[in-house]
């Protein structure tokens, strides 16, 4: 085995496991060692007193980090909901919805597996149909995706979900210019901006969707079960908790009562909910601005991606306009679908693990046209080095 490259300079702010060459910050996220140490002293608190933590200063806090996410993400705090992760948000609007037997739900074949599976759930339950738009990969331009989109769109379609950043391809979708497209149309729009938080400058409120949910776990880099929902004014009235419970009737009469019935679904630990603030705050720190941040992570992925795809005699997939932090390369075309898609351990994920001591992603995609992707993702505590052995072990293999 090749000797282990070292992590960055910025390692030094989380505490990986030094036997691995860890390239999937994507999946999970992974919180600072700092930001762990302030969760735990919040954990230890309410053991001390839950009284006071979950009850005498909860709102304090719960409203001091949404108001914080709130300005982060470019948005007002009222029309923002804490969640405990984008799934739950899909979940909480197309629970609150309805359609009439033949509507249509639109969304796309690069979507993330467990939003269709909430939109085909909710199509079977309201006698819909659920349209799925092909988008290729690899891609040329953006124009690809907004004319497979639009041109699933019928006098039908009343609802669809756009990826801000595809979890599966890393692709920014022109998620502006197609909303105000089927917005004029009057066809309501949820993004799902898992990635976006943290990873690019993102602006909710001009993007002008009728619903957005969004990680603070991935690229803020807060703890897990961290997540956002934004609902415009115009549907609030529609949109209500899974949960009824407490904080139900805080606010009443005010603008702050729709989100407020959010806030307490019942016991938990919340304690991830109050670090979004001390997390947005920190990840600022290592390069002295987010846009300093960003501009390393980006610019690093660009690089590794071409490395990659050089040492491979593989086309680069994607425009780099159209890339964040997260690449992924074709590494096998015409490959046997498997019956089992989310989580499945490939050959190849599997051998550069064992072989290589490399965690990083290797997946089947696309259930009609089969192929094998690798997905690098770039955070500080990465390094060259790092995707320079990716790059050497693949090409052993």
């Amino acid at each position: 085995m090749l000797p282990l490259p070292p992590y960055s300079i910025h390692e030094k702010h989380w505490n990986h496991d030094k036997n691995i060459v860890f390239l999937n910050h994507g999946s999970f996220g992974s919180c600072p060692t700092a930001i762990l140490d302030l969760q735990t002293e919040i954990k230890t608190r309410t053991e001390k007193d839950p009284i006071k933590e979950l009850v005498n200063d909860f709102e304090k806090g719960y409203m001091e980090n949404k108001n914080a996410l709130a300005q982060f993400v470019g948005c007002n705090s009222n029309d923002l909901v804490l969640m405990k992760n984008t799934t739950s948000g899909a979940n909480t609007i197309l629970n609150s919805l309805t359609f009439e037997p033949g509507d249509e739900i639109l969304t796309h074949s690069h979507a993330y597996g467990a939003c269709v599976n909430v939109l085909r759930h909710y199509a079977e339950k309201h006698k819909c149909k659920l349209v799925i738009a092909e988008i290729p990969f690899p891609i040329s331009s953006e124009n690809e995706i907004t004319n497979a989109i639009l041109n699933q769109v019928t006098s039908k379609t009343k609802f669809v979900l756009l990826d801000h950043i595809t979890s599966a391809t890393g692709i920014i979708f022109p998620v502006e210019k197609l909303t105000q497209e089927l917005e004029s149309r009057g066809i309501e729009v949820l993004i799902d901006g898992v990635h976006a938080p943290g990873m690019i400058d993102l602006n909710i409120e001009s993007l002008g969707a009728r619903y957005y949910i969004g990680n603070g776990h991935k690229w803020i880099c807060s703890p897990r079960g961290s997540a956002l929902m934004h609902v415009r004014k115009v549907k609030q009235h529609k949109i209500r908790p899974l949960q009824i419970s407490h904080y139900n009737d805080l606010y009443e009469g005010t603008d702050a009562h729709w989100s407020a019935q959010f806030a307490w679904p019942g016991t938990d630990d919340y304690s991830s909910y109050l670090l979004l603030k001390d997390s947005i705050h920190f990840m600022e720190t290592i390069y002295g601005t987010w846009e300093a941040l960003r501009k390393n992570n980006r610019e690093l992925c660009l690089a590794a991606r071409k490395l990659i795809c050089a040492k491979l005699k593989i086309e680069i997939p994607t425009p780099e306009s159209m890339i964040g932090h997260l690449a992924s390369i074709p590494v096998q075309y015409d490959a046997k679908a498997p019956v089992k898609f989310f989580n499945m351990i490939t050959p190849l994920k599997q051998r550069l693990m064992d072989e290589y001591k490399i965690q990083v992603p290797v997946f089947y995609f696309d259930k009609n046209n089969p192929k094998l992707l690798l997905r690098i993702s770039v955070q500080a505590y990465n390094s060259m080095e790092q995707y320079e052995y990716l790059g050497e072990s693949l090409g052993r293999i």
